[in-house]
């Protein structure tokens, strides 16, 4: 039989044909397509553009900016008289402002000019701009336009303004709004703006009603083409966010986005229509728990509950969210059999405390040496008995949990990884590897990890939660270039050391690459994938009892115990 071309052809070979075949459809993008990649809003990336269109969007980029600075400099001309009342009040908000967030400016300031002197001269002088357009702008609306009316138009500022008063207090909102105290846009423009379902926090019928509806209406279209129904039983994913409170500086466009004001803050708002108790306060947002359900059976998602804290969560406070959330999508039909979050203390801590386990899992003593790490992360679903809830960790999280300890073993990491041997690896294979890489560039060699970057291997707070860096340790090109290096000739004096790193990065390529994060579908128990998930995870418990046997304890030779409960629970 005669061999394919591929088959015939070395790897150099292959990487210059589907680099000419990159090129090729380049050539072949339509003009309309190759136009909007040249505007200043698309989000297709400057290094695939050919450099005539990277001219052609930095020339519109700029025009665009232009006649923004000629917006701005026309409305900073407006003289907009108002009564003395209104005056009042907003020169109050607007000194309030000023006094409140100085520190946080000053400090901003500070960590720009840090990092570079532009930096800082041009976020002080979008500060000093944006004041005043953005009085201007608010003084034109509150004259202009007349709450209730559909013909207002808002400006960025009044727009900003509303949706920081709405989210800390709906019901002041409507008062500042029926009262006329300000001229303030209606509820649907603030969800129009946003794009997201302004509704209280917490687990009420107001957060899911509409979309369960347009799910039924969706089931029904279902049936009527492929006559099959999805089967209205989903995920609960949810993750936890950090509000910030103070000013908000968009990186992108180099603009101070907005400020978020607290309850004291808009004091001088409140005066205004209600006595101000100085007893009472109202809690500060500082984290949001934002809760999806997500069609197992369909592409149907609903955007459900969240939840509010002054403070850090925690795993009663999780729980507690998540049981609430669970029993409002039961009753409107909606069954939940996987519930989705990532690593963090508080979740694990909760998935922990739903089964009866607390602290670190340990061993199952009692049971035989191939089941003494299973653990059952299942509950029963307290609102639809007998069927069980299980708890899956974010594959993707977890990856990155996995990298960040292979990273944890550098010179002076808090990992000092050993095999039974006493045979030391970790982190410097792969620094190894990239001076390598460093190398054949200079030499004129074509890279083996093309995509590998110093930034990569420095892993400051950023590069560890990007799920990118820690994807490409784990591929085939990495696994590649540290075998090779392992079986040259003359074999290298670190290669019984350097041995050991692929082959905890092929666990994880086997656990994640080709398992978890495969996208593959599973029709049986007998499937690649499984096959490859369990492959994975068999070095992992092999490694473990190499070192510790039967033993309930690990220490730096072996993964931190979070980290390991974290990954027995996705395995």
């Amino acid at each position: 039989m005669q061999k394919s071309s591929d088959e015939v052809l070395c790897r150099p070979c292959k990487r210059l044909n589907s680099y000419l075949d990159h090129q090729r459809r380049r050539s072949d993008v339509s003009p309309g397509t190759r136009l909007k990649r040249q505007q200043p809003s698309s989000r297709y990336k400057l290094k695939y553009l050919s450099p005539a269109s990277i001219r052609k969007r930095k020339a519109a980029t700029q025009k665009e900016r232009s006649n923004d600075k000629a917006k701005l400099s026309r409305l900073s001309e407006f003289d907009i008289t108002l009564e003395d009342d209104q005056s009042d009040e907003v020169s109050e908000v607007l000194q309030t402002i000023e006094q409140q967030c100085s520190e946080e400016l000053h400090s901003i300031l500070k960590e720009a000019d840090t990092h570079s002197s532009t930096t800082g001269k041009s976020i002080r002088s979008s500060w000093e701009r944006d004041k005043a357009s953005y009085k201007a702008q608010f003084y034109s609306d509150q004259i202009q336009n007349d709450t209730g009316k559909k013909g207002n138009r808002w400006s960025l500022i009044t727009i900003r303004i509303a949706l920081a008063v709405y989210v800390r207090s709906p019901a002041a909102y409507e008062a500042l709004k029926s009262f006329n105290i300000l001229q303030l846009p209606s509820k649907s423009t603030l969800q129009s703006y946003t794009g997201a379902f302004l509704h209280e926090p917490g687990a009420c019928a107001e957060s899911i009603i509409k979309q369960v509806a347009q799910y039924r209406t969706f089931q029904q279209s279902f049936q009527d083409q492929s006559g099959a129904v999805p089967m209205s039983d989903g995920a609960v994913i949810f993750d936890e966010m950090k509000v910030i409170s103070s000013l908000i500086w968009n990186s992108r466009s180099h603009h101070l986005v907005g400020l978020a004001m607290s309850s004291q803050e808009q004091a001088n708002l409140q005066d205004i229509f209600a006595l101000f108790d100085p007893t009472s306060r109202l809690k500060q947002t500082s984290y949001i728990l934002q809760f999806l359900w997500r069609d197992l059976t369909s592409s149907f998602d609903i955007v459900g509950p969240y939840f509010t804290s002054e403070n850090p969560m925690t795993a009663k406070f999780v729980m507690a969210c998540v049981l609430e959330t669970v029993k409002l999508f039961q009753v409107y039909g909606l069954k939940t059999s996987i519930l989705v979050c990532d690593g963090g203390a508080p979740n694990l801590a909760a998935v922990k405390a739903s089964h009866g386990c607390f602290g670190a899992y340990g061993n199952n003593t009692h049971r035989n040496l191939s089941d003494q790490h299973v653990i059952k992360p299942w509950f029963t679903n307290p609102f639809n008995p007998p069927n069980r809830i299980f708890w899956l960790i974010c594959p993707t999280r977890q990856l990155k949990n996995m990298i960040n300890a292979l990273f944890a073993s550098k010179d002076g990491g808090a990992r000092k990884f050993k095999t039974l041997e006493g045979i030391q690896f970790g982190w410097q294979a792969i620094v190894d590897m990239y001076q390598r890489e460093c190398q054949r560039r200079d030499d004129g060699v074509a890279r083996m990890i093309p995509r590998l970057r110093e930034i990569n291997l420095i892993k400051d707070s950023w590069t560890k939660l990007n799920v990118t860096p820690a994807k490409i340790m784990q591929q085939e090109l990495v696994l590649s270039e540290l075998y090779q290096y392992i079986n040259s000739i003359p074999t290298p004096n670190d290669a019984a050391n350097v041995r050991c790193t692929p082959a905890y990065l092929e666990a994880c390529n086997q656990l994640f690459e080709k398992g978890f994060l495969s996208h593959s579908k599973i029709c049986d128990t007998q499937g690649d994938v499984l096959k490859s998930i369990e492959q994975g995870y068999e070095y992992f418990k092999k490694w473990y009892i190499d070192l510790y046997g039967n033993a309930a304890t690990t220490d730096a030779r072996f993964l931190s115990w979070q980290t390991w409960d974290l990954l027995r629970i996705c395995v």
